[in-house]
């Protein structure tokens, strides 16, 4: 396994509960976070102390930790070559790393999240700042974006936008606060029974939608970011601005040949085996699996993976198929929230049928704050 976060870990601990024994997760991090907690961190209902464990306790027993990171990789070889010039020889290889913010897309993004003005949610360093400035605004102008390209859980700035305009409303200030919010999408979430449940609470904060937006560039210094809306450019001035970044795979996936265009790793959406290398597969956040990036999604996609790798092992077909399951829990308010569930076809998924999961409810929101996370660490990461 390259990668150990999320994707390495649970599928290294998932195919050493089948009986693998000889598995390995190369990791260079010392700590692992439990990431989709990032939001609550940014809202300030959680530090980052509270999604942090040591990576020697997330690491499953039996399992390999090699505290390197990878440099190339070469499947003609069957070897993984390592940022310290070791090489390790693999018969099997699952590229999971996960995908990394990319900067350079949005130019001016990198000196607007140091600008004092602008943070975002999807890194450790940048969550608590997030905070500060949403219970530092008073009056002025709220901008938050949705990435146009990929990203990991792209709707997820969705929850601090409601979180945001809820801690306002509490404090009384909502009213002079500009709030909009940039989709790429045609309505606000992207699917017609998620945008119900949605536009209530959007007219209830008189948040401003603005659909089919990419954005373009941003202007730390004047604290204006351009954007092409419907194919027509648009500035949007701001005195807070939360982004939600485009995000980019490592580079050594292309330049072993295993990527598509976008640089992730080019696998059969449903099998999770490589097009044109069987020796390689992939999941998680650095696949490209032609649906939205989210931990939920990984949980069916380790569970396929570690079948049809172990059918491969023992010649048999590979049965096992991934339909594109993700989920994008959204928090409308403090004590409220909502679980989308679909598949790539953005149909709804619901993984329990009936139960009410469109719903903002205090049950859905407890379960996404305090209880899923305990399911990830003493059950998801343990390979079950």
């Amino acid at each position: 396994m390259i990668g150990g976060g999320n994707a390495g870990i649970s599928l290294a601990a998932r195919l050493h509960r089948q009986g693998l024994r000889d598995v390995a997760v190369v990791e260079p991090k010392d700590t692992h976070h439990y990431r989709p907690m990032l939001s609550y961190v940014g809202a300030g209902l959680k530090t980052v102390r509270d999604l942090s464990r040591p990576q020697a306790r997330a690491m499953p027993d039996g399992v390999t930790w090699v505290r390197d990171a990878v440099a190339a990789l070469d499947t003609a070889a069957r070897t993984a070559v390592l940022a310290s010039g070791t090489r390790i020889g693999y018969r099997d290889v699952v590229v999971c790393p996960g995908s990394t913010p990319d900067w350079d897309a949005v130019p001016g993004s990198a000196e607007a999240m140091a600008s004092g003005f602008a943070s975002t949610n999807y890194t450790v360093d940048l969550a608590p700042r997030t905070w500060e400035l949403i219970r530092g605004l008073r009056a002025g102008r709220a901008l938050f974006t949705i990435p146009d390209g990929p990203a990991p859980t792209p709707q997820i700035g969705q929850k601090i936008l409601y979180l945001a305009c809820d801690y306002w409303q509490r404090r009384g200030v909502l009213r002079d606060i500009e709030v909009t919010l940039l989709t790429p999408t045609a309505t606000v979430f992207g699917q017609p029974d998620v945008d119900r449940r949605l536009e209530p609470w959007v007219s209830r904060y008189g948040i401003r939608v603005v659909t089919g937006a990419r954005v373009r560039s941003i202007d730390a210094g004047a604290r204006r970011l351009a954007a092409e809306v419907e194919g027509t450019p648009r500035e949007f001035g701001y005195d807070l601005l939360h982004h939600g970044p485009v995000h980019r795979a490592p580079s050594w996936i292309a330049a072993a040949g295993l990527g598509t265009e976008d640089g992730y790793v080019d696998v059969d959406p449903e099998t999770l085996r490589h097009r044109s290398v069987p020796s390689v597969w992939a999941c998680g956040d650095a696949a490209e699996l032609r649906t939205g990036r989210s931990g939920g999604g990984l949980r069916h996609q380790t569970r396929i993976l570690a079948d049809n790798l172990l059918a491969a092992r023992e010649g048999r077909t590979l049965e096992g198929r991934y339909d594109g399951y993700t989920v994008t829990p959204v928090t409308v308010a403090r004590g409220r929230a909502l679980f989308p569930e679909y598949d790539r076809d953005n149909a709804l998924d619901p993984s329990i049928p009936g139960l009410p999961l469109l719903r903002p409810s205090r049950a859905l929101w407890f379960f996404d704050l305090e209880v899923l996370p305990r399911e990830y660490w003493y059950s998801i990461l343990k390979g079950r």
